[in-house]
């Protein structure tokens, strides 16, 4: 878990610890708003979501970029083996070679920059330089110049934005503080805090499709990140042990749900979150030894249906999904 210290690349560890418990480091780069980035993105041809397989945070923008028809906006990979964190392929002629790792888009971006060199980022290939590399903010832009309904509608930010703060503080963020800690009082409350956080989600969705009732929005998207990585890689290499995944009925219908919706199964890539935890990244799993994973199937039937039919927001309203919604942008 390396970082940059002055533009300089430092296999460090202890800044991220604090009494055996993992500290997440916020994103340290100067934010644009969604606004700007979407008016970016809309120049065809110019920004890369640079993304790994394996990162559920990368996933989160990449489950924005499919749903919302956003194909022509290239991704370039980062993954392989963490020798300076990731390698990215695919930046193109701007680069003297085609795999750089990615803490060199950070430098190139802000040559003396100090913190994590994480993914997702958007590169603007004209510029030479990062717009950003904060996962919400790429996923509200994306769902900005996206089909023309709403995954994030100005009018429901704040209860979508209280939704996310949940499920990163109990669960996307917590399966890694108890993957991570070093002692067993950090472990323990972040244990609390996943399956806590799974109880409540597993009384909500007994009677609701979605979060927010039938309506399709950017945090079930957010929560599906975490969920599809959780029997194969938090239970086993995390010690999130006390339950599954599939031990929870509704979370898992609910889970098979959303993998079912149009082009999202082909953004899971199982293969590529088993390289990218045990093998790729050594440091919880030194020999990396690659487990066998349950057989859960992700494509039965999620008998979801009876809950209400799927809706999104558009045109200041709700409609009913309909996965053939023509491409437009909504600014």
């Amino acid at each position: 878990m390396g970082m940059l210290i002055d533009g300089v690349w430092c296999a460090d560890t202890d800044r991220f610890m604090q009494d055996g418990a993992f500290i997440r480091e916020a994103s340290t780069l100067p934010a644009n708003s969604a606004q700007k980035l979407a008016a970016r993105l809309r120049d065809t041809g110019r920004v890369v979501l640079v993304a790994s397989w394996s990162c559920p945070w990368s996933h989160r923008t990449t489950l924005v970029r499919v749903l919302k028809r956003l194909e022509g906006i290239p991704v370039a990979l980062a993954g392989g083996p963490r020798v300076e964190g990731y390698a990215v392929t695919g930046l193109g002629a701007e680069w003297p070679s085609d795999i750089r790792p990615v803490h060199a888009l950070y430098t190139a971006t802000y040559p003396t920059h100090t913190g994590r060199a994480t993914v997702p980022v958007l590169w603007d290939k004209d510029a030479g330089k990062i717009l950003s590399n904060s996962s919400a903010h790429i996923a509200r832009a994306l769902d900005r110049v996206g089909a023309s309904w709403r995954l994030a509608p100005d009018a429901q930010d704040r209860e979508i934005d209280a939704l996310n703060a949940r499920i990163t503080q109990g669960l996307a963020n917590a399966v890694y503080r108890a993957g991570f800690a070093t002692a067993q009082a950090a472990y323990d409350a972040a244990i609390g805090d996943v399956f806590a956080t799974l109880d409540w989600l597993e009384a909500h969705l007994a009677d609701h499709r979605c979060l927010l009732g039938q309506q399709i929005t950017e945090a079930d998207l957010f929560l599906f990140a975490t969920l599809v990585r959780f029997d194969a890689v938090y239970v086993p290499l995390f010690r999130c042990t006390r339950r599954r995944l599939v031990s929870y009925p509704a979370v898992w219908a609910y889970a098979r749900d959303i993998y079912s919706w149009p082009g999202i199964a082909d953004t899971c890539d199982f293969e590529a979150n088993l390289r990218g935890y045990f093998l790729n990244d050594t440091e919880n799993n030194p020999h990396g030894i690659v487990p066998e994973v349950p057989e859960d199937d992700w494509a039965a039937p999620h008998d979801r249906d009876r809950l209400g039919p799927l809706t999104v927001w558009r045109d200041g309203g709700i409609v009913p999904f309909d996965d053939r919604m023509e491409s437009a942008c909504d600014d």
